[in-house]
């Protein structure tokens, strides 16, 4: 298994034609076919489905494309470390607002400072948005509420936060949602990954009745909880950076409340540039 087949590989796996891989690759059509035959009869393993003009991948080739992309990504990365060449590219990473607010300042400045070649375009959606728009491959990695149940995508975890229930400093303590005291809550709105958990949480309790006012703006939330009109939920890392979060009372919500922000990327396209995006994110 050698560099150059496994580069033919990917751009045909990637195009779906020898031609067009050959393209891609300055080379001709027939040292890609080589090199693709050379691979498969070294691992043993039919690595495309031939059908007429159009190559897609068998279930072997799926399962190396990964491999094939990260060790190419890693030779690349080690050749340019070698000849102190900057590595470039785009990354387009989409992340839900509780992300933005706290956790992605800090890995975008890292990224910045330490690969400023990479140019990083970033996009605030909902969480249902962010896994379509990875799926469809508008977004090279996103980072969303999960763990994610998707044979097309991959998931890996960044952090964990808590989703508390904020009220007025004067409600008493709240376990299960019979002890609410409000005529209202406060959310956003129903393609919300937080509020389908607000909801579920509510429905156990057997307050679903209670009425959910629809606001996008956290600030909006706290400054109405603050004057007693209603509760809220927001996450802990959010609910710290707002001024006045010391006239709010919170309260945990135990297993309801553990939220896991996980890494998401469509199956087998995980680029250099995200993998460096992930390591960031673990060093700030």
């Amino acid at each position: 298994m050698q560099i150059p087949q496994l580069r033919a590989f990917c751009a045909v796996a990637q195009s779906g034609s020898i031609s067009t891989a050959a393209r891609v690759l300055n080379k001709v059509p027939s040292s890609i076919t080589v090199r693709i035959q050379q691979l498969e009869e070294d691992l043993k393993q039919q690595l495309f489905l031939r059908e007429r003009k159009r190559m897609s991948l068998s279930p072997a080739g799926r399962q190396l494309l990964e491999h094939a992309q990260r060790i190419l990504d890693l030779t690349d990365g080690t050749r340019a470390l070698m000849r102190d060449e900057e590595i470039s590219g785009s990354l387009t990473v989409g992340a839900l607002d509780v992300v933005l607010v706290d956790y992605m300042p800090r890995v975008i400045g890292y990224m910045r400072q330490r690969h400023r070649g990479i140019h990083l375009n970033v996009r605030h959606q909902a969480s249902e948005d962010l896994v379509a728009h990875i799926a469809d491959g508008s977004l090279d990695i996103a980072l969303t509420e999960g763990p994610i149940s998707s044979k097309a995508l991959r998931s890996r975890i960044a952090f964990v936060d808590e989703m508390l229930l904020v009220t007025d400093p004067g409600h008493r303590d709240v376990v299960t949602p019979t002890d609410l005291e409000c005529a209202e809550l406060y959310g956003f709105r129903h393609d919300c990954s937080f509020r389908f958990r607000m909801d579920r949480w509510l429905a156990s309790g057997g307050r679903s009745d209670l009425p959910v006012i629809e606001i996008e703006s956290y600030h909006t939330m706290l400054a109405c909880v603050s004057a007693g009109m209603g509760a809220a939920w927001m996450l802990r890392s959010i609910l710290k950076t707002l001024p006045g979060h010391n006239q709010v009372k919170a309260h945990s919500l135990g297993d309801h409340g553990r939220t896991e922000i996980h890494f998401v990327w469509r199956d087998g396209h995980l680029s250099r540039n995200a993998e460096l995006f992930m390591d960031a994110s673990t060093t700030v």
